[in-house]
């Protein structure tokens, strides 16, 4: 007959066949990932903050010259071409910038929701250094890179 170990009274039970034991996982890393700290939240709020001032002010002040520059200037054709194709680069850039404001803006709304510097792709914690580097990227290295290669 086998032997049963008796637990004295007052002592909690073996956890001998916990998940850990039986190598489950306890915790999934999309579940509950480490968190940043409030410094590092307050460094990239501020920098986005800045981000978006500067961009902000230079998309006015090119505004405010493409207006000067309509209001003042007269010239032949071949000016007038090549001022057509200057507002054509003008207004691309226009929406890269715009497309980088509401990135700016999305990031900064994902600071204040808890949600920001994890990977959309892979759930993990994106490294600072690269959140430094691009403060409103929603991507890991390791994402951006499976995405440009075409393995996601």
């Amino acid at each position: 007959m086998p032997r049963v170990k008796k637990e004295k009274p007052g002592k909690k039970p073996s956890k001998k066949n916990s998940s850990a034991a039986t190598g489950a996982k306890t915790r999934s890393r999309k579940a509950n990932p480490k968190k940043y700290t409030k410094k590092f939240l307050n460094q990239m709020t501020t920098m986005l903050k800045e981000m978006r001032k500067d961009l902000l002010e230079d998309v006015t002040r090119s505004m405010k010259e493409e207006s000067d520059h309509l209001r003042f200037n007269v010239g032949d054709f071949y000016d007038h071409a090549s001022e057509n194709r200057q507002r054509e680069l003008a207004l691309t850039l226009s929406n890269r910038e715009r497309s980088k404001l509401l990135q700016i803006d999305d990031a900064l709304k994902r600071i204040e929701s808890g949600e920001y510097g994890f990977c959309e792709v892979t759930g993990e914690k994106i490294g600072e250094e690269r959140l430094f580097a691009l403060p409103f990227t929603t991507l890991s290295v390791e994402a951006q890179e499976e995405i440009e290669r075409g393995d996601y």
